[in-house]
């Protein structure tokens, strides 16, 4: 009887203790957060993270996934961990809540991303962004679905405008200023307009705006009235937001910058280690191509040169036809 007993406690012995090795052995050699095992804590493991979370996968990538995933170390894997990755990759925490208490390893570890969440005006404004122009205004009631600048849908109470095609693509950027906001000053006085189509009979600084605005600062009998403008500050609350237009994939994908406070005329994606141009296209949507990542970085530089980086959530991977969708941002331009 005596033999039995010590024979079940040597094995209960080992057992704990080959649990406990398998566990230091998980902490010496798994960064928390690295959920695919490779070497990193990126949009990669966010990404899998969310698909596991979305019964889209039942496992991770490697052994040690489960236990990666698990970054705030009660032993489930949930929307709290969700979160707290995300805010990692934002740069909003500097480590997980499982780091403070496990002694990881960190030559393994690779740096937080540095998603901007202030602006940085590390880039000169763009020559002039703040001149006030002199021209013409005429007014029609087109614009407010199926302009240029792909807009849609806007209110039908808004007021808005079409803009001539040399300051709509000023700087030699197409579409520089679609989505901008302007004050027009007329006889009558002021008022502030949306830009969402092209004006391409315009001559320099001529609008085409919508009855509403037109009336405001002049007679509508005159069809055609001397005006001012400048570009301002766009009247929105909260974060910008991102279009994602109908058929981008990874290989090829197509954003639109909306509910930013000034205009956005340059966009670059970070791709294998190095930041790379979108090209801003006449309908409004930066282009790139072959993304490493569904949930990449972006930079973005507004007309008067402040810089905001962030992470674009779930950008669809090959085979996916869903319709154009519109995702929140998490940063904003100041006024």
């Amino acid at each position: 009887m005596k033999r039995k007993i010590i024979f079940c406690f040597a094995i209960i012995t080992t057992l704990l203790q080959f649990s406990f090795l398998n566990s230091f052995s998980l902490e010496g050699q798994v960064t928390v957060g690295d959920i695919n095992g490779d070497g990193y804590v990126n949009s990669i493991d966010y990404a899998n993270l969310k698909m596991y979370l979305l019964g889209l996968i039942k496992v991770f990538p490697t052994e040690e996934g489960s236990w990666a995933a698990d970054v705030d170390g009660n032993n489930s894997i949930d929307s709290i961990d969700y979160a707290l990755m995300k805010s990692y990759l934002l740069g909003i925490i500097k480590k997980f809540p499982k780091s403070e208490a496990i002694p990881t390893s960190t030559s393994l570890a690779t740096p937080t991303p540095q998603v901007t969440p202030e602006p940085i005006l590390s880039n000169s404004p763009y020559p002039d962004w703040d001149k006030e122009r002199s021209s013409y205004a005429t007014f029609t009631g087109s614009g407010y679905s199926g302009g240029a600048a792909l807009l849609d849908p806007i209110d039908p109470d808004m007021e808005i405008t079409a803009l001539n095609p040399y300051d709509y693509n000023c700087y030699g950027i197409e579409a520089a200023l679609a989505g901008a906001y302007l004050e027009v000053t007329g006889e009558k006085g002021s008022t502030i307009v949306y830009v969402t189509d092209l004006y391409p009979e315009g001559a320099p600084g001529a609008l085409d705006l919508c009855p509403k605005s037109f009336a405001k600062i002049d007679d509508m009998s005159k069809g055609k009235i001397d005006i001012k403008w400048r570009v301002v500050a766009a009247p929105v609350t909260g974060n910008v937001s991102y279009r994602i237009k109908e058929g981008s994939t990874t290989s090829w994908l197509a954003v639109q910058v909306r509910n930013h406070r000034y205009p956005v005329l340059k966009m670059e994606c970070y791709i294998n280690n190095k930041w790379v141009d979108m090209k801003k296209k006449h309908w409004n949507h930066f282009v790139v191509e072959n993304v490493d990542s569904t949930t990449p970085r972006i930079r973005m530089t507004d007309i008067r040169g402040y810089v905001l980086e962030d992470i674009i959530d779930s950008i669809p991977v090959s085979g996916d036809t869903r319709p154009a969708y519109i995702i929140d941002g998490n940063v904003q331009f100041p006024e």
